[in-house]
C-alpha cells in the first residue's frame, strides 16, 4: 500500500461512534480465545457479543477476539483495539453519557494526522485521484473497507 499509515488515523465509522486508532505499522495481530472466570465463552447472537457457556457442539459458535496495540494512546494504559469476525467487526464504544459497547462493520475513515479533521477521500467519479475532505458528499467518498490480507 502507497499510503503511510503514520501519517494517518483510522477511525472506524458508524453514527456517533469514538475512532478507533490504527496501529503502527509492523504491529502484530492476536488471535485469542477469550472466556470469563465463569467459563462463558464470548459468541453472537442477533447480532450482539454475548457470554455463555459453550458444549459439544455449540462449541463452535465461539467468537475468537482479533487484537492489536493501539500506539496512538498513552502506552501506560495499554490501549488496544479489538475486532471479532477475523477483524471485519469493530468493538467501539460511542460517546454518550452512558456508554454501551456495539459491534461495527468493517467501515474505516483515514484522518490526516498532521491536519485533524480532514480525511482520505476518493472522488465519486472513477479513475481521480485520491484527495482529502472534511466530510462526505455526493462528490467526496470517505468510507473504505479493507481486510486481511
Amino acid at each position: 500500500m502507497a499510503l503511510t499509515i503514520a501519517l494517518l488515523l483510522l477511525h472506524a465509522e458508524a453514527a456517533g461512534s469514538v475512532p478507533c486508532r490504527a496501529p503502527a505499522l509492523q504491529t502484530k495481530v492476536f488471535k485469542y480465545r477469550i472466556w470469563d472466570m465463569n467459563q462463558q465463552s464470548l459468541y453472537l447472537r442477533d447480532d450482539q457479543l454475548v457470554a455463555g457457556h459453550l458444549q459439544g457442539a455449540n462449541a463452535a459458535l465461539e467468537e475468537k477476539v482479533f487484537w492489536v496495540p493501539n500506539r496512538f494512546f498513552k502506552h501506560e494504559l495499554q490501549p488496544v483495539i479489538m475486532g471479532i469476525r477475523n477483524g471485519t467487526r469493530c468493538l467501539a464504544c460511542p460517546a454518550a453519557p452512558q456508554p454501551t459497547l456495539q459491534l461495527q462493520d468493517g467501515l474505516w475513515r483515514f484522518e490526516s494526522a498532521a491536519n485533524p479533521g480532514w480525511f482520505l477521500c476518493t472522488s465519486a467519479r472513477a479513475h481521480q485521484p485520491l484527495g482529502l475532505s472534511r466530510r462526505p458528499d455526493a462528490a467526496h467518498v470517505l468510507d473504505f473497507y479493507f481486510q486481511l490480507c
